[in-house]
C-alpha cells in the first residue's frame, strides 16, 4: 500500500484492480482507500476509480507547474468519484488546491469538495509522491500473446 496526500485528501493506493488482467485498460485499474475530512463531514470510501495512466498524467502536469509551464494539474477519472485540480495561485509559490469527492458513482447528488492552499514545497511533496506511487504501479503496458 501506498499512501498519496493531496492537502487534506488522502488516496491509499492498495492493489492493481485485476491482477489477471489480459488488456491495457483493465490492467491499469488501482483499488484506492479515500479519506478526507470536509465541511459536511469526513468522508471515507474504498473503490476502482483511479488508473496507473491517470496518476502517472498527473504526475506529468504537475512536474509542469512546477517548472513554471503549466497552468494547471488534473487527477481526475473515468469513474467520477475523485476530481483533483490544482492551478497556479497567487504567485509562482502558491498553488490553489480543488478536491471534489462523489463515494457513490451511482449518485452525483452526494458530492464533497474541499478547496485549500499549497506551497512550493507541498507542490514538491505531491510530486515526489506520485512519482513513488508510479515505481509501485507501474502503467502496465500488456502485450497481445
Amino acid at each position: 500500500m501506498t499512501d498519496f496526500n493531496l492537502g487534506p485528501l488522502c488516496l491509499t493506493v492498495k492493489r492493481y484492480a485485476h491482477d489477471d488482467a489480459k488488456d491495457f485498460e483493465k490492467a491499469n485499474w488501482l483499488h484506492i482507500g479515500v479519506k478526507c475530512p470536509t465541511d459536511d463531514g469526513d468522508v471515507s470510501f474504498a473503490s476502482s476509480c483511479l488508473m496507473t495512466t491517470d496518476i502517472f498524467d498527473f504526475m506529468d502536469e504537475t512536474d509542469a507547474l512546477l517548472a513554471g509551464e503549466g497552468f494547471q494539474a488534473y487527477l481526475v477519472s473515468l469513474e467520477p468519484q475523485v476530481d483533483v485540480q490544482i492551478q497556479r495561485g497567487d504567485g509562482p509559490d502558491s498553488f490553489t488546491l480543488d478536491i471534489e469527492l462523489t463515494p457513490n458513482a451511482q449518485d452525483d447528488e452526494d458530492t464533497y469538495a474541499v478547496s485549500t492552499t499549497l506551497s512550493r514545497g507541498d507542490m514538491q511533496d505531491v510530486a515526489a509522491q506520485a512519482k513513488r506511487i508510479i515505481e509501485a504501479f507501474p502503467v502496465r503496458s500488456l502485450k497481445a500473446s
